[in-house]
C-alpha cells in the first residue's frame, strides 16, 4: 500500500471511529448502579433517542478518567465530592447538575452473622477480624463513607492496619461474599441486591449522624459531550416514574 493510501485509510479509520463515538450515549456511572441501570437500559435508549453504552466503576477512577478527557457524555457518581470537582474545574454542561438519589452504608458480614444494633456490640466484631474489605477511599465513595462512620463512632483504630481494599463496591462485596473477608462496608443497594440464599447479610446499617455528608447521586452531562440534548433527555428519563420505581425496588431513597 502506498503512503498516500496508507494516509486516506487512517484517516477514514480515525473518522469512523469519530462517527461511531458519536453515535452512542457514553454514561459513567457508579458500580452500585449497575443492576438497575442495565435493567433500564432498552427504555432509557428509547427515551434518549440513542444506544447507551454503560461505564461502571469507583466514581472517584470515573471523575479522573473525565478529567483525562475521556469522551463521557452523562456521569452519574455516588457521591456529591466528585462531581463538584468535576464542577469547580468547569467540566460540567451549565444548569445540568441535580441530586437524583441517596442511599446508605452497612456493615455486611457472611450469614452466620447476627445483626446488631449499637455500637457497643461492634467493637469485640471487629477486633475479632482479621481483615476488614472496604472500597478504596481515593476512589471509592462507599469506601470514604466507611471511613467516615467508623472514625465518627470511634472504631476506625480496630480495623485501620487489617484492610484489604476494592477497587468498587461490588468488589468489596465479593470479598464477602467468597470468605476472603469476614467484614465489609458497602451501601445498602449493594446488600440488597445479592439474590436469596447467598451467605450474606446486613449486620449494621450506619445511622445517618455518623456521615460528614448525606449519601447522594448526583447526576449531569459532561461540557464536552457532543450529545448533550440527548443526555438531557436520559436525565428526565431517570426522573422519571418507570426509572424511579425502579430504584426504589433496588433500595434507592430520594434526596
Amino acid at each position: 500500500m502506498s503512503k498516500k493510501a496508507l494516509s486516506l485509510a487512517l484517516c477514514l479509520g480515525l473518522l469512523a471511529a469519530s462517527l461511531g463515538a458519536q453515535s452512542s450515549l457514553v454514561v459513567s456511572a457508579a458500580s452500585s448502579l449497575t443492576d438497575v441501570l442495565n435493567g433500564l437500559k432498552a427504555e432509557a435508549e428509547k427515551a434518549s433517542g440513542l444506544p447507551i453504552q454503560f461505564n461502571f466503576g469507583g466514581s472517584g477512577s470515573l471523575r479522573k478518567q473525565i478529567e483525562e478527557g475521556a469522551p463521557v457524555d452523562l456521569f452519574f457518581s455516588a457521591a456529591a465530592e466528585d462531581m463538584d470537582k468535576l464542577d469547580k474545574a468547569g467540566l460540567l454542561a451549565p444548569r445540568t447538575r441535580l441530586d437524583l438519589l441517596a442511599n446508605s452504608v452497612v456493615l455486611v458480614a457472611d450469614s452466620g452473622q447476627k445483626p446488631v444494633s449499637r455500637i457497643e456490640e461492634l467493637q469485640p466484631l471487629l477486633q475479632g477480624a482479621k481483615v476488614f474489605a472496604l472500597g478504596n477511599p481515593d476512589s471509592v465513595p462507599a469506601g470514604r463513607y466507611g471511613v467516615q462512620a467508623l472514625r465518627s463512632l470511634g472504631l476506625y483504630p480496630l480495623v485501620e492496619d487489617r484492610l484489604v481494599l476494592g477497587n468498587n463496591v461490588r468488589e468489596v462485596l465479593q470479598f464477602v461474599q467468597t470468605g476472603s473477608a469476614p467484614y465489609g462496608i458497602v451501601f445498602l443497594t449493594d446488600a440488597l441486591s445479592i439474590k436469596s440464599g447467598s451467605p450474606i447479610t446486613v449486620v449494621y446499617r450506619f445511622p445517618a449522624s455518623s456521615l460528614a455528608s448525606p449519601v447522594v447521586y448526583p447526576i449531569a452531562v459532561v461540557g464536552a459531550s457532543k450529545s448533550q440534548a440527548a443526555a438531557a433527555r436520559l436525565i428526565a428519563f431517570l426522573q422519571g416514574k418507570l426509572a424511579q420505581d425502579a430504584f426504589a425496588a433496588a433500595g434507592f431513597t430520594k434526596p
